[in-house]
């Protein structure tokens, strides 16, 4: 691992009304910056930056009492995924002089005690990259579920390496991808000067792949570390996204709700920032509302057939 000196990484958080899903995720972050630093000659030095969203459940006191080492800054509880990230990255940026960038994690998440170790070296081997993480589920953890995707024409997905077994991969492989999600996102600190923070307007929730997808536009290098795997727990997002069967009552609101990932109006401006001209949007937004709907559809008809 390279000579880091006193750079430092901040690690920012957001969170929102869950303290027992909270505290898991950070005692599984906190393990794997302890076992960093044993593992480190010359580790950086790695901030927590929670950003708690009006939780009214007592997680912001909890984390203050409980980890003293975390810094928690409180939102106005209208922020919501990308408004408290930016909060987050904008006061790493202001209070640590020495920043060499962001990692964007949830707390929802299960890590093992090399994440972090793993992580940084594919940073330091990728310098000035944006790097996410490979993913799988708990119940599935010998496969990787998501190691990147490539995006055609019509918004066809490939994904890369899907269902791949872990033990076959090197903890220093990494892929190049077409976008990249925020359960583990690395971000350089030019990233933000160049580019700048999240785009709150159009992605007020689900706003992770915005900014990739901007800084690839600007010359910057997309990629998945296989070897800083996240393992997600499904059950804790948004819940319609999931259900196998719908009703009309609700495929309208997985088609409106910005919380959802089948929102048209998520899909429309992702398709904006996903391609570089008009004539690359309209196939692009075309097959990705076709795609989308017809995963909506077929949920619909399972229910009343």
């Amino acid at each position: 691992m390279m000579n880091s000196g006193q750079l430092s990484i901040a690690i920012v958080i957001p969170i929102y009304n869950r303290i027992d899903i909270t505290r898991q995720g950070l005692q599984h972050i906190i393990t794997a910056i302890s076992y960093y630093k044993t593992c480190s000659p010359l580790p950086y030095v790695i901030h927590i930056v929670v950003v708690d969203d009006g939780s009214t459940d007592g997680s912001k006191e909890w984390i203050e009492s409980h980890l003293p080492e975390v810094t928690v800054l409180a939102g106005t509880g209208d922020l919501w995924w990308t408004g408290a990230v930016n909060l987050g990255i904008t006061y790493a940026l202001s209070a640590y002089p020495d920043l060499k960038g962001v990692i964007l994690q949830n707390d929802d998440i299960v890590i093992e005690q090399g994440w972090l170790f793993n992580f940084i070296n594919a940073i330091n081997a990728n310098p000035g990259a944006l790097i996410g993480c490979a993913t799988s589920t708990l119940n599935e953890q010998d496969v990787i579920l998501y190691g990147g995707r490539l995006m055609k024409r019509f918004a066809r997905e490939r994904k890369i390496n899907y269902r791949m077994p872990r033990k076959s991969v090197d903890l220093d492989y990494t892929v190049r991808s077409f976008d990249l999600y925020g359960r583990g996102l690395y971000i350089p600190v030019g990233v933000f000067l160049q580019v700048g923070l999240f785009d709150t307007r159009r992605f007020k929730h689900r706003g992770d792949m915005d900014l990739p997808l901007r800084a690839k536009k600007a010359g910057f290098d997309l990629r998945v570390s296989y070897g800083a795997i996240v393992f997600e727990l499904p059950q804790h997002g948004y819940n319609l996204d999931l259900k196998e069967t719908i009703t009309f009552k609700e495929a309208y609101k997985l088609l409106t709700d910005f919380r959802s990932s089948y929102s048209l109006n998520h899909i429309f401006h992702y398709s904006v920032v996903a391609t570089e001209n008009t004539l690359e949007f309209i196939p692009f937004f075309l097959g990705n509302c076709f795609y989308h709907m017809r995963n909506v559809g077929w949920r619909l008809f399972k229910n009343y057939v």
